[in-house]
C-alpha cells in the first residue's frame, strides 16, 4: 500500500489476525495484496435508451384541459421542462399517465374515453424505459452505483439508511411504471429527498468493494491456513493448538466476523432492490451484463456468492483443525 492509498481497516484486521496465527505457528506472516478493482458501471451513453415521442397534437389541447393536464404538459414543454433530468422526466410521464387514468375513470364522454385509452396505451410501454434511463443517467444514482476502491469502516457504515431509502423509492417508482400501486404515488419532494441522500454518498460502492475485498483476503488466508493440515496436535502441540484457537477467536470471530455480519445483513436488504431497479431493457442487457452479474443480480451476484463461499470454507478449515486436535471451539 502506498502512502497515498486510503486506509483499509479490513486489510489491517486480516493482517493482525494472520500475524497472530503465524506467531503461534512460528512461521513468517503472509503479506496481503490489495483486492483488484470491480467491473465498472458502463458509461451513460452506452446504457441510456432513446425514447420514442408520443405527441397528442395541438387539436387535443382541449381534451387535455378537460382532464386537468394542460398545465403539466405546458410545464414539461417549456424551456425549463425540456432540460429536465432523467428523474424528473420519469416523474412527469408517470404523473401524465396517472392523470389519463383518473380522467378515463371519471368521464362519461365516449369520444374522450376512446382518445384517453389510445394515448394511455401508447405511453404505458414506454414508462419502464424512462425508469431505466433514470437509473443509468441520473448523476447521483450513477455515482452511488459506481464501485469504489475503499472498504467500509468497521465502527459505522455511514450512508446505509439513505441508500436503502433511495432504492426503496426507485423500486416503488418501477412498480408504478408497470401500472401498479397507483394510490401510493411518489412526489417530486420525495424524489429530490431520495437523490439528495445519495449526493456524495459512497456507501453502496464501498459495500461492493468490502464484499469483494472480504473474499480476496479470505482466499489469501485460506492459502496460509493450509499449514494447519500439517500441525501436530499431540503432546506439547495441544497447548499451541489452544493458542491458535484463541487467536482465531479473538482476532477473527470477535473482530472480522462481526464486521462481516453487518455488511452481509446490509447487502441482503439492498440486493433485491438493486436487482429489480437495475433491470435492463433487451437492447441494453449485453452492455451492462458484466457489471450486473457481479453486483446487481441480488443474492446471486458474483461478489456475494464468492464472499459467502469463502466465508464458509474458512469456517470449515478451522472446524476441521479443532476437531482433529480435539479442541473445543470456544
Amino acid at each position: 500500500m502506498t502512502a497515498c492509498s486510503p486506509p483499509n481497516e479490513l486489510e489491517d484486521h486480516f493482517q493482525t489476525y494472520l500475524k497472530r496465527v503465524a506467531h503461534v505457528l512460528e512461521v513468517a506472516e503472509p503479506s496481503l495484496s490489495r483486492a483488484s478493482a470491480l467491473p465498472l458501471l458502463p458509461p451513460q451513453r452506452a446504457l441510456q435508451q432513446q425514447q420514442p415521442r408520443v405527441s397528442t397534437g395541438l387539436l387535443d389541447a382541449l381534451k387535455l384541459g378537460r382532464c386537468g393536464l394542460l398545465d403539466l404538459v405546458g410545464e414539461h414543454n417549456s424551456p425549463v421542462g425540456k432540460s429536465q433530468t432523467a428523474a424528473a422526466q420519469l416523474l412527469y410521464h408517470l404523473q401524465f399517465q396517472q392523470g389519463l387514468q383518473r380522467c378515463l375513470a371519471s368521464t362519461d364522454d365516449p369520444e374522450l374515453a376512446g382518445w384517453l385509452h389510445n394515448i394511455a396505451a401508447q405511453k404505458a410501454p414506454l414508462l419502464p424505459g424512462y425508469h431505466w434511463n433514470m437509473m443509468v443517467a441520473e448523476p447521483d444514482i450513477r455515482a452511488a452505483l459506481t464501485p469504489r476502491q475503499r472498504t467500509l469502516a468497521f465502527a459505522q457504515q455511514d450512508g446505509y439508511q439513505e441508500t436503502v431509502n433511495a432504492f426503496s423509492l426507485f423500486a416503488r417508482l418501477q412498480v408504478q411504471t408497470q401500472g401498479q400501486d397507483s394510490v401510493n404515488q411518489a412526489t417530486l419532494k420525495e424524489l429530490n429527498q431520495a437523490l439528495s441522500g445519495l449526493y456524495r454518498n459512497e456507501y453502496l460502492g464501498r459495500l461492493f468493494y468490502s464484499l469483494h475485498s472480504a473474499a480476496h483476503y479470505l482466499d489469501q488466508s485460506l492459502a496460509f491456513l493450509q499449514q494447519l493440515e500439517q500441525f501436530d496436535c499431540h503432546r506439547s502441540g495441544r497447548i499451541r493448538a489452544e493458542r491458535l484457537r484463541n487467536a482465531m477467536q479473538r482476532y477473527y470471530i470477535e473482530g472480522i466476523q462481526g464486521y462481516f455480519g453487518q455488511i452481509d445483513r446490509q447487502f441482503v436488504q439492498l440486493a433485491p432492490l438493486l436487482q429489480s431497479t437495475l433491470n435492463p431493457p433487451l437492447s441494453r442487457q449485453e452492455q451492462i451484463a458484466s457489471y450486473r452479474d457481479y453486483v446487481g443480480e441480488g443474492l446471486n451476484s458474483e461478489v456475494y456468492r464468492r464472499y459467502r463461499a469463502l466465508t464458509l470454507e474458512h469456517a470449515r478449515r478451522w472446524q476441521h483443525f479443532l476437531q482433529r486436535c480435539d479442541i473445543s471451539p470456544t
